[in-house]
């Protein structure tokens, strides 16, 4: 829900919000080993965690922090899946694609092929439980890890950020978002408010919604929004390449 309400069964309403038409399944997740672990750390370390530049070159007028949370939502084949696995291709050291969705298999190959993704480092998982996914990015000591998608393997925004507290190599963990009828992010609120960068992709172009690290409309052209000149900036799409 765009509300981030959760329902044991299908409904044609949220009795949350009353919003109807925005619904969307997601698989339920038997608590892993992942969900039991606290977030330790001390004074010293904190104080390390000040924001630093992640060095990627695919989307060079996106600005990533180190250790951040990147939401990027899309409809289906608007090309969501295939931005996050250019920028996590982009970002130097092992990554690690969580597909959920389409599991490995010719899809999967036809979209590395068109993102050039041919490295020995870029490792793939599938079928995976959290632990599983998990433990394989500590092996692979991962520096990017993508989520595709985040409803199928049922993450909710808080574990997406715990993540991050649990894999000390990463740098940016990318979530691939399934989007409602509506045209919003399923959990929209709790996701949007956990992540750092939040990415809209609509017809293999990309805009910039949310970010932690620069300015709405240092990406982009800005122009007036329609039929009101003290709205604000509109932030227009990129092309992917």
């Amino acid at each position: 829900m765009q509300c981030g309400a959760h329902f044991a069964q299908h409904f044609s309403f949220c009795t949350g919000c009353w919003n109807t038409g925005q619904i969307v399944a997601v698989p339920h997740r038997t608590l892993a080993a992942l969900d039991f672990q606290p977030g330790i750390s001390t004074a010293r370390d904190v104080a390390r965690m000040a924001w630093g530049s992640v060095v990627q070159e695919a989307y060079p007028a996106l600005r990533i922090g180190v250790r951040s949370l990147v939401l990027m939502s899309g409809g289906p084949g608007d090309g969501k899946s295939t931005m996050a696995s250019r920028l996590s291709n982009a970002v130097p050291g092992p990554a690690l694609l969580a597909a959920f969705e389409e599991g490995v298999g010719p899809a999967l190959a036809a979209r590395l092929g068109r993102c050039g993704v041919k490295r020995g480092d870029f490792h793939i998982i599938t079928r995976a439980t959290v632990d599983q996914v998990v433990a394989a990015a500590v092996s692979l000591k991962a520096q990017s890890l993508v989520i595709d998608s985040v409803q199928e393997c049922a993450w909710s925004a808080d574990e997406l950020r715990h993540v991050l507290g649990v894999i000390p190599t990463l740098a940016v963990l990318v979530g691939v978002v399934q989007i409602t009828k509506s045209g919003v992010p399923a959990g929209a609120m709790a996701l949007q408010h956990e992540c750092d960068v939040h990415i809209v992709v609509e017809a293999m172009q990309w805009r910039l919604v949310k970010s932690r690290f620069q300015p709405l409309d240092a990406v982009g052209a800005v122009l007036p929004s329609a039929g009101n000149s003290d709205a604000g900036p509109a932030l227009t799409a990129m092309p992917f390449g």
